[in-house]
């Protein structure tokens, strides 16, 4: 059943969450809200995505209540790839509170857990009615998929259903996966509002992000400025996300949307 939830921050702020059946996308309904204007934040979530997406424009896989599928829209400060980077901490503590999950990330914002994708992040930036620039970050989880749901992605996705080690609480959970999808998207948007408040604050969450970062250390390969792919070293991250790779002729910064593979071959 469609319908909005209404959040009250601490601050007295209003964040509506509005949750449906199923949607084309998440984030492109978002865009379409943002853009009529006067909602500051919100989130759009859905039990089901028919043409979820991901980065470039590859088809993200968003079964009928598996996973959390949500955009979040902010008012844009500084660089919008750097909030899209750094959701993923809200993402991490996320799956921590519901499930007990330890996750990681591999740049710029995929959360892993058993060497696997559990989570992917696009953020995009639109121009609302009023010209105001606005952050669009949409997030989608996979939560109670099987193996075999997966199929021939099994090798590299994973749910939070396989990795929650407490068999009790997700048996609790599969009981209602409605329910707890509404939750979580709930919870989720309060996580994503705080963590444009600490940005917004100055604090540096760079840290915090960089220790669950598995691409640190790890030889990758980039596409260069003039389109041919160089390789090197993943030695450290940049104020604004960008990772810094060592090659054979020094340190270079690689942007969000450079394409960067490992030298196994996985993206």
């Amino acid at each position: 059943m469609d319908g909005k939830i209404t959040l009250y921050t601490k601050q007295g702020r209003r964040l509506p969450c509005f949750f449906h059946d199923s949607l084309p996308s998440t984030n492109d309904e978002a865009k379409r809200l943002a853009r009529e204007g006067g909602r500051g934040r919100f989130s759009v979530a859905a039990a089901e995505q028919t043409a979820g997406r991901g980065r470039m424009s590859r088809e993200f896989f968003s079964p009928r209540e598996s996973g959390l599928y949500l955009s979040f829209v902010t008012p844009a400060r500084g660089d919008f790839a750097k909030f899209g980077a750094l959701s993923a901490l809200a993402v991490g503590e996320l799956l921590q509170e519901f499930f007990g999950i330890d996750v990681a990330f591999k740049w710029p914002n995929d959360v892993v857990a058993e060497g696997r994708k559990m989570c992917g992040i696009l953020p995009e930036s639109i121009v609302d009615a009023e010209g105001r620039r606005l952050v669009v970050v949409g997030v989608g989880i996979n939560v109670f998929e099987a193996e075999e749901d997966f199929g021939a992605l099994s090798q590299i996705a994973v749910s939070a259903r396989q990795c929650c080690t407490n068999a009790d609480l997700m048996t609790t959970f599969l009981r209602d996966k409605r329910a707890v999808l509404h939750d979580m998207a709930v919870r989720l948007t309060e996580l994503l509002s705080r963590l444009a408040d600490v940005l917004a604050a100055g604090e540096d969450l760079i840290p915090a992000y960089r220790e669950k970062l598995v691409t640190l250390g790890e030889r990758v390969s980039f596409k260069g400025e003039d389109g041919s792919f160089r390789t090197g070293v993943a030695a450290d991250v940049a104020e604004d996300c960008a990772l810094l790779v060592d090659t054979a002729e020094g340190r270079v910064r690689v942007g969000w949307g450079e394409v960067v593979r490992r030298e196994d071959g996985q993206d």
